[in-house]
């Protein structure tokens, strides 16, 4: 209760208020009264004429938020109102300042009611507006709400008109909210065209709905909000060719262009007027780095989906990749959830799986190659080949499995002429972590980068960390955990390293090739975000296989034969 901890500022607000009523005419303090512990004062204002009897409530946090202005009856008395109640004014949380008073809120309350003198429902001059509110503002209680998506708006726009097609939509419910997103027009006819910006994830929590979709000629106006039957009507009318074998119920949803704009009607037979959706439109502007849009057209091979790999993919997936070869052969588990980007839509599936829907939900249209494979486990040998090829024709590898069987593995395929590669360590309990990376004929190969980096710290003295599957560790004071938070730093910087590597910028944006992160105090690292570059220095030289004339002969002699020969059933 401010007035009790601040009695000096309860006086002078009573003293302003005093002094207001007596300077001016059309100020009357009724009284003033306590409700739930706030102070209210019950005050008449004069404007035009007319007497507005309000009230002046001071919120529990005065001084550092402003007090409100409201009719004591609920009534409509002006364009800057939130509903029925308090009126919008100059002073509001965007633009208060604790030096101002109740009295500055009353003054402002009397020049809104002057310049909106209101006779019914109808208001005078607005008054200039001082903001504008957000689409989230705009949403609050809209519980009918229809997406337009650019790739929507551009497509509507280029059929021309007048257009007549089927729609189908897929209509959510979340939070008292119905959404419907529109997915594809004319569907199962020659030309269909489909959204290629909506996630086919989202199927699996929507309902399905099938409509009807008109664009109206330039300059036609839209049909009033009646029944089906008169929607029907009105836009034969205006030369729409809509199908004569319609019946009164048969029409439901109903999208219209109308001006640029889509409309969205659901129109039910026997109701006297039909209900608008409010659109929600995508913002025309982007918001990735142009530079990323490379990304797009690499292939990137995640090796190992559990924490750190699904976190990586994730994230790349929003900087702009759109081609991913995912292998790993575990199944998510409810006691993953702790550190996994995915969650219980994924529980029992394997990660590969519910990881490749996750990216098509975070980005629709991603190419997807999934292996349920173990590699450096015990597997065929053909299949190993299979999955190792599918990664050498890739842009980039990342190595996310901290399992020095697969990096062996990679380095062979980085060294036989494959792609980039970046790996990631994360410590036991948290304290930090590597991300490091070999591009060939920039850096070193991977087996000669992480014998320099363990050179790099034995010249210091301390022996190099090997990370632990789980992000574990047991000490005399229990097991040290490596958290969701820990996880993610580590996992972001290696995407920055993959996204440096994808774009290829005349000067990459790091140094050296290798770093240590600190998260905590311990190891080398003295105090959190304690970081360590690691030269790893110059590319070794290549070998060059020796040219055999002979060898190659005989090669070419076995492909001749191979040709020839009848293949095996």
């Amino acid at each position: 209760m401010w007035y009790l901890k601040d009695s000096a500022r309860f006086a002078q607000e009573q003293s302003d208020l005093a002094a207001l009523q007596a300077e001016v005419d059309w100020l009357m303090i009724d009284s003033k009264r306590l409700d739930r512990g706030q102070l209210l004062y019950d005050v008449e204002i004069q404007a035009n004429g007319r007497a507005y009897a309000a009230v002046l409530r001071y919120p529990s946090t005065f001084p550092y938020s402003p007090p409100s202005v409201q009719p004591r009856v609920p009534e409509r008395w002006s364009g800057h109102q939130y509903g029925l109640g308090e009126l919008c004014l100059e002073w509001g949380p965007d633009t208060w300042v604790s030096t101002l008073t109740g009295s500055d809120m009353i003054r402002s309350a009397h020049k809104l009611l002057v310049s909106e003198a209101s006779d019914g429902d109808a208001f005078g001059q607005a008054a200039p507006s001082r903001h504008a509110t957000t689409i989230g503002q705009d949403l609050r209680y809209e519980a009918f709400r229809f997406l337009v998506t650019k790739a929507l708006a551009a497509k509507l726009q280029a059929v021309g008109a007048p257009f007549v097609g089927t729609m189908a939509y897929y209509l959510r419910t979340a939070e008292g909210a119905h959404i419907a997103i529109p997915v594809e027009i004319n569907a199962g006819l020659p030309g269909a065209w489909r959204d290629p910006t909506v996630s086919s994830d989202i199927e699996r929590s929507s309902s399905l709905l099938k409509g009807m979709v008109i664009v109206l000629p330039a300059g036609a106006a839209p049909p009033t909000t009646r029944g089906s039957d008169q929607f029907i009507v009105e836009l034969r009318a205006l030369g729409c060719d809509f199908p004569t074998d319609y019946k009164p119920g048969q029409l439901e949803f109903l999208t219209i262009m109308n001006g640029g704009v889509p409309r969205l009607f659901w129109v039910r037979d026997g109701d006297d007027k039909a209900w608008e959706f409010t659109a929600v439109l995508e913002g025309v502007g982007g918001r990735s780095d142009l530079a990323r849009r490379s990304m797009g057209d690499k292939t990137v091979g995640v090796v190992g989906c559990g924490s750190a790999g699904s976190k990586i993919a994730v994230s790349l997936a929003r900087a702009g990749a759109r081609d991913f070869v995912l292998i790993d052969d575990d199944v998510l588990l409810p006691e993953n959830l702790v550190r996994h980007e995915l969650d219980w839509d994924g529980v029992a599936s394997h990660k590969v799986d519910a990881l490749a829907r996750r990216l098509e939900a975070v980005a629709p249209g991603c190419k997807l190659v999934v292996r349920r494979h173990h590699l450096g486990g015990q597997e065929a040998n053909g299949s190993v080949d299979g999955v190792l090829s599918l990664l050498r024709d890739s842009n980039l590898i990342i190595d996310a499995t901290a399992d020095e069987r697969v990096f062996n593995l990679l380095g062979g395929v980085v060294a036989d002429g494959g792609p980039p590669l970046v790996w990631l360590a994360i410590y036991a309990g948290g304290i930090g972590g590597l991300v490091a990376r070999s591009r060939p004929e920039l850096d070193p190969s991977p087996q000669i980068a992480r014998a320099r980096i363990d050179a790099w710290c034995a010249d210091k003295d301390v022996i190099a960390p090997r990370s632990a599957a789980r992000y574990d560790a047991d000490t005399e004071d229990g097991p040290m955990i490596a958290d969701d938070a820990d996880v993610a730093v580590i996992a972001a910087h290696a995407a920055r390293f993959a996204i440096d590597i994808l774009t290829e910028p005349a000067v990459s944006a790091f140094p050296v090739s290798a770093y240590f992160i600190g998260l905590k105090c311990g190891w080398i690292f003295q105090q959190p975000f304690h970081s360590f570059p690691v030269d790893l220095g110059p590319t070794e030289p290549r070998v060059t296989p020796a040219f055999d004339s002979k060898v190659l002969a005989d090669i070419a002699e076995l492909l001749e034969e191979s040709r020839d020969r009848p293949t095996a059933t």
